[in-house]
């Protein structure tokens, strides 16, 4: 994740946007996303704790998906010697169950290696770097490989 005066600072460009969704008077999501060339990335997708389970995730993805005719985003991977497996393979699953499939790339980051999971099994590598280009500024050039 990045550090939150980075997407704080990042928010004040186009194309760049962090949303807080509500239902009426309540919080319950935030989104940290960049947009290039049609191509949503999904940087950080939260649910408030005591709201997670009902819902509310799956509709805002929905959301989204009616917005962008392309939405991306990377999840961490299926290690089996993982701390966190179990974790990871519910995330995974959830992501499926919303639409999303795995584009058979891994991207490493300043965070580790990912899978790179997209609503367009087609996911465009140069549009994608585009992404990362733009929110570091021109710095940031993104390691994306099939697995």
């Amino acid at each position: 994740r990045l550090p939150w005066w980075i997407l704080r600072l990042n928010a004040r460009r186009n194309g760049i946007d962090l949303t807080g969704w509500a239902e009426g008077e309540k919080l319950c999501g935030f989104t940290a996303s960049v947009t290039v060339d049609g191509m949503h990335f999904l940087l950080f997708f939260a649910i408030a704790e005591d709201l997670r389970g009902k819902g509310y995730g799956s509709r805002i993805l929905a959301q989204l998906r009616k917005m962008y005719p392309t939405v991306v985003l990377n999840v961490e991977l299926l290690d089996h010697a993982a701390e966190n497996y179990p974790q990871r393979e519910r995330r995974f699953a959830f992501y499926q169950r919303n639409g999303f499939v795995d584009t058979y790339y891994h991207v490493w980051e300043v965070g580790g290696k990912f899978r790179v999971l997209s609503t367009d099994p087609q996911v465009d590598v140069k549009q994608y770097g585009k992404i990362f280009k733009k929110l570091s500024l021109g710095f940031w050039n993104v390691k994306l490989r099939r697995a």
